[in-house]
């Protein structure tokens, strides 16, 4: 039997692909107080092409936040799936789509103790060698506040 081979959906995440350097701020919420944010992403695919691993290393105010991502691609849907695995033992899964070079990552948390929707809007520099992000929630589906503001710069 042949292995699948990577599409052409698959190969839109090489725009990830490497070492990133990311700061950026919290802004005071549910999430923490407002904080200062610095972390190295590291994008790479598993052997195959299929599955993209993502690991992510911060300080957010001085305090460790670590996950691994596994990114795959639904051609039924045509998302995305991720799954997220934290330093702090808890897991979460999101959809991860791409629109006109914009790639919005969306999902659902705990926010200061409420069900909330959390969105992830990512945009690429012309030569892809800067991302931006903005971290939302909502807990009623239509008011979104930001709480994380990142920029990240291509290291390799």
């Amino acid at each position: 039997m042949e292995a699948p081979k990577p599409s052409a959906a698959h190969r839109r995440l090489n725009v990830f692909l490497g070492r990133w350097n990311l700061e950026g701020q919290q802004l005071e919420g549910p999430f923490g107080p407002a904080a200062k944010i610095t972390a190295t992403q590291i994008y790479e695919w598993l052997a195959g092409e299929l599955f993209m691993i993502q690991r992510f290393d911060a300080l957010v105010d001085g305090t460790q936040a670590a996950c691994i991502e596994l990114v795959g691609y639904d051609a039924k849907s045509r998302t995305y799936p991720v799954q997220t695995f934290y330093n702090n033992g808890s897991t979460s899964k999101w959809q991860l789509t791409e629109r006109d070079g914009t790639w919005l990552l969306t999902g659902r948390s705990e926010v200061g103790g409420k069900p909330s929707e959390v969105r992830c809007t990512t945009v690429f520099s012309e030569v892809n060698s800067l991302m931006t992000g903005r971290w939302e929630y909502s807990t009623n589906g239509t008011l979104w506040r930001t709480f994380w503001n990142v920029k990240a710069t291509k290291a390799e």
